[in-house]
């Protein structure tokens, strides 16, 4: 048996002791069958719309509705500290009051319009909500294999576009 396979062994034998089929594990989270945790199913409609805004689908994927990534923020969010928490749910309550007076796009765009230098808590609150779309979507199957096409564990024969050759220290 090589070494490398003997440390791979020991390693998840030691860590499936630890880790539960229901663990909050980032790696074991599914949209399948997910249950909100935290969001109310207003604020988690209101939750989905806006990441759908920031990453709408288009001819090449699905978006961040197809992705669940509300729910994702969900997960997010209940495991995260009560002061997160609140301000979560704030921010939600402010942004629906801002919505309220236009709409929930032109309510997004004027905060994203500040995303640079954010001014006001809608302005961070777009900071943030962006920021949890892109971590939920890229993170999701559909991020990984529709959008970025990733394949996997594959091997590649050559790699084209890399033209730096690689040396091997000898140390």
């Amino acid at each position: 048996m090589e070494r490398r396979t003997a440390i791979k062994i020991v390693a998840l034998s030691a860590f499936s002791a630890t880790v539960s089929p229901s663990s909050d594990a980032a790696f074991l989270w599914s949209p399948d069958a997910y249950q909100l945790r935290f969001f109310t199913q207003a604020e988690n409609q209101l939750l989905d719309q806006l990441m759908e805004i920031i990453i709408p689908a288009d001819a090449h994927s699905p978006g961040a509705h197809a992705a669940k990534v509300s729910l994702f923020a969900d997960w997010m969010v209940s495991t995260s500290h009560e002061a997160v928490q609140a301000k979560w749910r704030e921010n939600l309550r402010a942004f629906r009051q801002a919505a309220a007076h236009s709409s929930p796009v032109d309510a997004l765009a004027e905060a994203a319009s500040h995303e640079s230098r954010p001014r006001t808590a809608l302005d961070h609150f777009f900071v943030d909500l962006k920021q949890m779309t892109v971590n939920g979507y890229y993170t999701s199957a559909i991020g990984i294999h529709q959008d970025l096409q990733y394949q996997g564990n594959t091997y590649l024969a050559a790699f084209p576009g890399c033209t730096k050759k690689v040396v091997r220290s000898q140390a």
